[in-house]
C-alpha cells in the first residue's frame, strides 16, 4: 500500500543557517506566499495567521529565496514546515528562527531539475507544547550514528515526555521513534497530522513512509530524495499531531473505491473524495468550510513522490482542498494511494 499526506493547518534581513534560541513566548503563524515575484510585500489575503497578531511579511531577496518575517511573534525553538503551493516544484525550509523581535522562516524553492525557482508556497512555524498527542523535531545530523542521535532539545518537543531519537538504516532512510506517534501507533494516528520537511539551501524532498509498511509501528520512518529521485541524506523536521486540529483524515486510495482510516471533524461530519485527474484529488470537509486559513501538503507514498496543494476555499458550508501529487524526479502527476489531511479554523 503506498500512502500520501496532505495537512490543512488553519491555527529585513536572512537569520543565520541555524535556528537560534530566544525567548520563552508560545508562538504560531502560518502564511500563504501568493506573489512569487514580489521582492517585498506584506501577506494580507485572509489566508496568514500570526499569534501575536503582527503582520506578516515576505521578502524575496533572489529567485527562489523567500523570507517569511513573523512581525514581533519572535520565539524559542519550534519546528517549521514549507512546501509549494500550484506547480510541481520543491521547497524547503533553510533556517527558521528569531530576528530581533520577529520570527523568520527561510524557504528556497526550486524546479524538479534542481534550479531555484520563484513560486508559490504556503509556510508555517510553531513551538506550541500544550497538545496531548503531539510531537515535533528538527533533526539537524544527516547521518545519525548506528545508535541514533537526540535532536537538540530547543527544536524538539513530545508531548509524552520520551526522549525522542533519530536512526538512519541508510542513505536518506531515517527511523524517528517519537513517544507522541508510538502511543498512537496502533491506528489513532490515521486521524491526525504526520509531515516532514527537507531542510536546508538545495533541492531536496522528504516523506513519510506509510506506518503500515515500517515494521517497528512505534517508529516514524522518513524518506528523503534529491530532485533526480535519488535517496539523499539531509536535515529534516517532522511534525505529529493529533486532537489538535478542527479536522482531520486519512483516506487509501489504493482500491477500486476511497476508504476512510480514520478521520475527525469538529464542525461536521465525514470527508469526501474526488478524483479529479491523474494525480488530482479534491477533499471536502463538510461544514468546515472558511473563507481564511493555511494548507499544505505532504506525501506517505511507496517513494519517491511528492504532492502539494493546488488550491482551497470554502463552498456550501464546506473546505475544499485540491492536492497535486507527481513523481519524485520530473514532476509528472502520479496517482496517490493514500492522502492524509488536516484542518483548523
Amino acid at each position: 500500500m503506498r500512502t500520501y499526506v496532505v495537512g490543512l493547518l488553519l491555527a529585513a534581513s536572512i537569520v543565520p543557517a541555524l535556528p537560534a534560541h530566544a525567548g520563552p513566548a508560545a508562538i504560531e503563524g502560518y502564511v500563504w506566499g501568493w506573489q512569487p515575484g514580489n521582492p517585498n510585500y506584506i501577506a494580507a489575503t485572509g489566508y496568514e495567521y500570526s499569534s501575536v497578531g503582527g503582520a506578516v511579511q515576505i521578502i524575496r531577496p533572489a529567485v527562489g529565496v523567500y523570507q517569511v518575517r513573523f512581525h514581533g511573534m519572535a520565539g524559542a525553538g519550534g519546528v517549521a514546515h514549507a512546501s509549494a503551493y500550484g506547480a510541481n516544484h520543491l521547497c524547503t525550509v533553510s533556517s527558521y528562527g528569531p530576528s530581533g523581535t520577529d520570527e523568520v522562516v527561510n524557504v528556497r524553492c526550486f524546479t524538479t531539475a534542481g534550479a531555484a525557482v520563484d513560486t508559490r508556497f504556503v509556510a508555517n512555524v510553531t513551538n506550541r507544547t500544550d497538545g496531548a498527542y503531539l510531537g515535533y523535531l528538527w533533526n539537524d545530523d544527516p547521518t545519525p550514528p548506528a545508535a541514533g542521535h537526540i535532536p537538540p532539545a530547543a527544536w524538539s518537543f513530545d508531548s509524552t515526555g520520551s526522549t525522542i531519537v533519530v536512526y538512519r538504516s541508510a542513505v536518506g532512510r531515517y527511523q524517528v521513534r517519537l513517544g507522541a506517534f508510538a502511543l498512537d501507533s496502533a491506528g489513532l494516528w490515521a486521524s491526525g497530522y504526520l509531515r516532514a520537511t527537507a531542510y536546508g539551501a538545495s533541492a531536496k524532498h522528504c516523506q513519510v513512509l506509510d506506518p503500515a509498511l515500517v515494521p517497528d509501528p512505534a517508529l516514524i520512518e522518513v524518506r528523503c530524495y534529491d530532485d533526480t529521485g535519488f535517496n539523499v541524506d539531509t536535515r529534516f523536521t517532522l511534525t505529529y499531531s493529533r486532537k489538535l486540529l478542527s479536522a482531520s483524515a486519512t483516506v487509501d486510495l489504493s482500491g477500486m473505491a476511497p476508504v476512510l482510516d480514520g478521520w475527525s471533524n469538529s464542525a461536521g461530519g465525514a470527508p469526501t473524495v474526488t478524483e479529479l485527474g491523474v494525480g488530482d484529488y479534491l477533499l471536502t470537509f463538510p461544514g468546515a468550510g472558511v473563507p481564511r486559513g493555511h494548507a499544505i501538503g505532504a506525501i506517505m507514498a511507496t517513494p519517491p513522490m511528492f504532492c502539494t496543494i493546488h488550491a482551497w476555499w470554502p463552498s456550501a458550508g464546506a473546505e475544499n482542498i485540491w492536492i497535486r501529487c507527481y513523481d519524485g524526479n520530473v514532476g509528472v502527476a502520479t496517482p496517490a494511494m493514500m492522502l492524509n489531511i488536516g484542518f483548523t479554523a
